[in-house]
């Protein structure tokens, strides 16, 4: 367990999700109750449809219009349920960002790897020098073990393999040095060798401080995890390792 673990980032409370549709409301998420703390990493296991995903979109204000989401979310003293999506945008990147799990749909594929690192540094920090911020994203595909990273910031994302997406949406994801990074299924359709190396990439951003949500079904994966929580039917436990 890292040292820092007892400075929490994250507090969900009673947090429950109802989607409107036409066959009436579906109660999808039922009195959630999250705790994520600085430099720890927290798995969120359960089957398909049982709410995981769900879960981490609502933490970051990523859920449909017609979702209700009632209770509380609070990072760093902040309540977040209530805010609005512009609210929601300046935080977004900054303070909590998102690993998705399909990379390629995830990037946008008519524009560059290195405008699509570069979006979350401009919108942010408006005051950095273009030089500044080519350097920043160079330093991040480094970072993250992408070969030759000063040509490859004008690649396109169809010409990264899976792995090395996933590798992009990483780096993304850390940009900004957020307090919290949530994971949805980042080793998914991965090979072994870029399981390990997204795992170590996660694992060395928890070691740095950053408190990371990892919704996995992956075993592998779960060797990285302080705590375990499991979700079934939209209800919540706690799991061992």
């Amino acid at each position: 367990m890292p040292e820092n673990k007892k400075e929490q980032v994250l507090s969900v409370r009673d947090l429950d999700i109802t989607f409107k549709t036409t066959a009436g409301p579906v109660h999808a998420i039922r009195g959630v109750n999250i705790d994520l703390y600085k430099g720890e990493t927290v798995a969120l296991v359960g089957e398909s449809g049982s709410g995981k995903s769900v879960t981490a979109l609502s933490l970051i204000g990523l859920l449909d219009d017609n979702a209700k989401v009632t209770g509380s979310i609070i990072m760093n003293g902040e309540e977040l349920i209530g805010k609005t999506d512009e609210e929601m945008s300046e935080i977004r990147g900054e303070r909590i960002a998102m690993v998705f799990q399909d990379p390629l749909s995830a990037l946008t594929p008519m524009f560059t790897i290195g405008d699509q690192i570069a979006e979350g540094l401009i919108t942010h920090h408006p005051d950095m020098s273009k030089q500044q911020i080519h350097d920043r994203c160079v330093e991040l595909l480094d970072l993250v073990g992408i070969p030759q990273p000063e040509e490859r910031l004008s690649s396109f994302p169809h010409q990264f393999s899976g792995g090395m997406r996933q590798r992009v949406m990483i780096a993304i994801a850390i940009a900004n040095n957020p307090d919290v990074i949530i994971a949805d299924e980042p080793t998914g359709d991965l090979d072994q060798e870029s399981t390990d190396i997204v795992m170590r990439l996660l694992r060395d951003q928890a070691n740095n401080g950053t408190a990371i949500l990892m919704v996995t079904h992956d075993p592998d994966a779960l060797e990285y995890a302080d705590r375990v929580y499991r979700m079934d039917a939209g209800v919540l436990s706690i799991a061992s390792v």
